[in-house]
């Protein structure tokens, strides 16, 4: 993560710490919210991990889960509609408004999160305004450089890009009653929050939920990523002669330092049984000030 960045990010931070601990405020009046709620984990996962946060959100918001038709976890970014023109979508569920609880949708699409993103905003909400993306809870941590494939948080990435507020929720993986309860009610207000409402165009916020129960969690931190990623380990495991010519089949493995984290990152953090929000940006410029382009072009080769 840039200095520019940790700079840029750091008044927002401490408001969202803010408010991420303090009274939850409606996004509208009352009129009920729009959440769009995805995941990478697919169809198949709905039930367990989707259907008990939106629930709770059903009692603030309309939702709509909208999730790709089978398992697209690590895709990051990926969008299906960049090598195809259409999309297929299914309607899978749909409990009407009443009881105190919203509209619930629940869709299935034949692509990635992205495109449930795209697709949900663009399509099956079209000319409905959507206030915001949740994309997981997400069994996986995605600490530290985790966050750069992850198909959850690519999601989330998409929806900021197309200028929403979203939030990726990753690290919780229990099916025990309590953790589900008191995961989807601090989700519940954490959609509702100032922390939500006042994000900034362009970024997004990512969580990481310890594997722990309620009880021994400890609060919620603030913190930037730890950078643990030294490297990747291939290796060549088999050679053959195919009608194409030679071929070779690699391994390729990631090779990460834990030691490389420091004590308030969110890599320590996460061990140390913390929620940690880590605000991220989807704008990949080091810096717009004039002054660090100004230098960069004193050091191109002229045409």
């Amino acid at each position: 993560m840039s200095g520019s960045f940790r700079r840029s990010s750091c008044v927002w931070a401490v408001a969202v710490l803010v408010v991420l601990v303090g009274s939850p405020t409606p996004v509208r009046g009352q009129e009920p919210m729009r959440i769009l709620l995805t995941n990478d984990d697919g169809i198949e996962e709905v039930e367990a991990r989707l259907l008990p946060v939106a629930g709770r959100l059903r009692e603030i918001a309309e939702v709509y889960i909208v999730v790709s038709n089978q398992d697209r976890s690590g895709t990051s970014n990926m969008l299906a509609i960049s090598r195809s023109v259409s999309l297929e979508s299914r309607l899978e569920y749909r409990s009407e408004a009443g009881s105190g609880q919203h509209l619930l949708e629940v869709h299935s699409v034949d692509g990635y999160p992205t495109d449930c993103v795209v697709l949900g905003v663009y399509g099956l909400l079209k000319g409905r305004n959507v206030d915001l993306v949740v994309s997981g809870p997400n069994g996986g941590a995605n600490l530290a450089d985790g966050w750069f494939g992850s198909g959850t948080i690519g999601a989330a990435r998409a929806a900021a890009f197309i200028g929403l507020p979203a939030v990726a929720i990753s690290g919780f993986d229990s099916s025990e009653p309590a953790q589900v309860a008191a995961l989807a009610e601090w989700v519940s207000a954490l959609a509702r929050s100032d922390a939500v409402r006042t994000m900034p165009p362009l970024t997004y916020l990512t969580v990481a939920v310890p594997r722990t129960p309620p009880g021994e969690i400890r609060g919620v931190r603030v913190a930037s990523r730890a950078r643990l990623l030294s490297g990747f380990d291939v290796n060549r495991v088999a050679e053959m002669d195919t009608d194409d010519g030679p071929t070779a089949i690699w391994s390729l493995r990631p090779v990460t330092r834990q030691e490389l984290a420091s004590p308030e990152e969110d890599f320590s953090l996460y061990a140390e049984n913390w929620i940690v929000v880590t605000p991220m940006t989807v704008d990949e410029h080091v810096d717009r000030a004039p002054g660090p382009i100004d230098e960069l072009l004193t050091r191109l080769p002229p045409w």
